[in-house]
């Protein structure tokens, strides 16, 4: 199972990925799938470290190579632990597919086995992380329902935000999304569980001084926090290829 990992990591290198030259955003759709992929889903591979905050304490961290590709058929994502010593050896392989699903597979090196996350599991904490492994997955926005909701700072001088409503099987109600049109970027989401007026969780993504290359942005520092508890996991990129 390592050898096949390892052979899909070189294939995702090997691959040239779909180019964005020349793209517009005509829709609501078009801005909202644009600034997810140039923020969050750059092609390549890059070295990610979790931070994960208790009660204002740093209590753990987990640090991974990611590598990223996107085509046609769909997108595809590969991430291996590097840190601490005993998760190296694990893995999470997810396969994105036209339609907007995703299927995800979980390689734990005790077991010698993948397993797959099945959908009562896409909720649970990835590695006592505050991302669960919905957010790991790779949204294609023409499944959602958007709508525009105004425009609000969220740390931006001319963001517009927009309300995603999943129409497949999802732990949340909705996202809200606080699009950078300057930067073409996402500067926050705002996840709803159910009917909840608030949000549950929200993300947010520095974009101050960010680099732009090939189209994509290098995005150095992001946080994704639960709300109305002191919990929160900083995204530090240390690496990007």
């Amino acid at each position: 199972m390592k050898r096949l990992l390892w052979l899909w990591l070189a294939s995702a290198l090997l691959v040239p990925p779909a180019s964005h030259a020349g793209e517009t955003t005509p829709d609501l759709t078009a801005l909202v799938q644009r600034a997810f992929d140039r923020t969050l889903h750059a092609p390549g591979v890059r070295s990610l470290e979790l931070r994960v905050h208790r009660s204002g304490r740093l209590v753990s961290r987990r640090a991974f190579d990611l590598a990223y590709r996107r085509d046609a058929d769909g997108a595809q994502s590969l991430l291996r632990f590097t840190a601490p010593t005993w998760l190296r050896g694990h893995a999470l392989l997810v396969l994105g597919t036209p339609a907007g699903t995703s299927d995800t597979w979980l390689y734990q090196a005790e077991e010698r086995r993948p397993r797959r996350v099945g959908a009562t599991h896409k909720a649970d904490a990835f590695y006592g992380s505050d991302l669960s492994f919905e957010e790991l997955e790779h949204p294609r926005f023409e499944h959602w329902t958007l709508r525009e909701v105004g425009s609000a700072d969220a740390g931006c001088a001319a963001c517009t935000a927009v309300e995603a409503t999943p129409l497949r099987e999802s732990q949340y109600g909705k996202l809200v999304v606080w699009v950078d049109r300057v930067r073409e970027a996402v500067a926050r989401v705002d996840f709803h569980r159910g009917e909840d007026p608030g949000p549950y969780k929200r993300l947010r993504v520095s974009l101050d001084g960010v680099e732009e290359e090939d189209g994509f942005l290098r995005i150095a520092h992001m946080r994704i926090e639960q709300l109305g508890r002191d919990a929160w996991t900083d995204v530090e990129t240390a690496r990007m290829t």
